[in-house]
């Protein structure tokens, strides 16, 4: 595999961690939500459990952002150490 797959490869797991984490952002809004929901239904278990749900989501929340946030750098060390940013800037500069 060569660097500019490899950082294809790069860009493919960014996108999946994205969705992964836009999963997760609904998870957190929907758990809140009922939550919510059971507080007006007067409902005290549903109401325990979701809100320990939501902080499980949104820890986790948490957890993706931040591997987001280092996995963005590492990514773009690799693409600047192999010159893989100039490639593109050539290629776009000649369309």
């Amino acid at each position: 595999m060569n660097n500019y797959q490899k950082l294809e490869k790069m860009d493919r797991a960014l996108r999946m961690m994205e969705d992964l984490k836009n999963s997760q952002v609904a998870m957190v809004e929907k758990s809140s939500k009922l939550q919510m929901d059971a507080m007006e239904f007067n409902f005290s278990d549903m109401e325990k459990n979701m809100g320990e749900l939501f902080s499980r989501f949104n820890e986790t929340l948490d957890t993706i952002n931040a591997e987001i946030e280092r996995f963005e750098i590492k990514r773009n060390k690799f693409e600047e150490k192999h010159g893989l940013d100039k490639e593109e800037e050539l290629s776009s500069g000649s369309n």
